[in-house]
């Protein structure tokens, strides 16, 4: 399934949209106890290496940012993305809307769905720059113990909004084995959720092998499964690799593309 991950591949000079992979989003989404879960959501990427040449044979610089949504067939393979990345380099376009253009056009027919780019310059990543305000779970939890059996909420607690930040989250790439890093938010409103039952979730992905985008589904789908809340939105800020950066958001109602990062990326 996947030919560049994993493999030693030299940086493309040529502009070589062919080098895009996909990876169907229907495998992962099968594993979760063979039913995908019903979410709305969307796959944010940061590409901080976007350059190209003006007819001038000037490089050219910006920041992307990437928006696939969580309904597309696949989602792009991130080793290819940069290798398609690296292609546009000595590649000359007419106009940054030219660029723009080509850019969604090759990356929409491997993902089998449209997709959105805003292209910022170098100096535009301040403003969507922010940290996630919430309960900080390893500040907050007191306990190093979770007992076997222990529930996921209080079902006897009222109804309230809360959100949960971690900075914990690790799991492994499937192909490779080698750590991603992230920070997870979670917005929930529900009964009041057990934190240090939430935190030994995040940590157990530890040695956990999945895609980016598949690990949010499964803590998605199981959240959604042990807690039953009335509303929920997962999401998870991975630290970028090759230039890159992703972060895979899964929610129970639609939400609107967001374009932030954080400093941790």
């Amino acid at each position: 399934m996947v030919g560049a991950l994993g493999n030693k591949i030299a940086a493309p000079k040529l502009y070589a949209p062919e080098v895009l992979e996909a990876i169907p989003r229907s495998a992962g989404r099968q594993a979760l106890d063979g039913i995908a879960p019903p979410m709305c959501g969307y796959d944010c990427w940061h590409l901080y290496e976007l350059s190209w040449l003006n007819p001038k044979q000037h490089p050219q610089h910006g920041v992307g940012v990437l928006v696939i949504d969580s309904d597309s067939a696949a989602t792009i393979e991130s080793k290819s993305l940069k290798l398609y990345l690296n292609s546009l380099n000595f590649h000359c376009f007419e106009s940054e809307a030219e660029a723009h253009d080509a850019i969604c056009t090759d990356i929409a027919r491997v993902t089998g769905s449209k997709v959105s780019l805003v292209i910022l310059p170098p100096s535009g990543l301040a403003p969507i720059t922010r940290e996630p305000a919430g309960v900080l779970l390893e500040s907050y939890v007191q306990s190093d113990v979770t007992l076997p059996g222990e529930p996921w909420c209080d079902l006897s607690g009222a109804i309230s909004d809360s959100t949960y930040v971690s900075h914990r989250l690790r799991s492994l790439c499937p192909v490779t084995s080698q750590p991603d890093w992230g920070t997870i938010v979670i917005d929930y409103r529900g009964r009041p959720i057990n934190q240090r039952q939430l935190l030994t979730y995040i940590e157990s992905f530890r040695e956990h092998q999945e895609f980016h985008e598949q690990c949010v589904e499964r803590c998605f789908y199981k959240l959604m499964q042990e807690t039953g809340p009335e509303s929920l939105t997962v999401s998870a800020y991975y630290q970028r690799r090759g230039g890159i950066d992703i972060t895979p958001v899964r929610s129970s109602y639609a939400v609107a593309p967001e374009y932030w990062r954080t400093g941790r990326q």
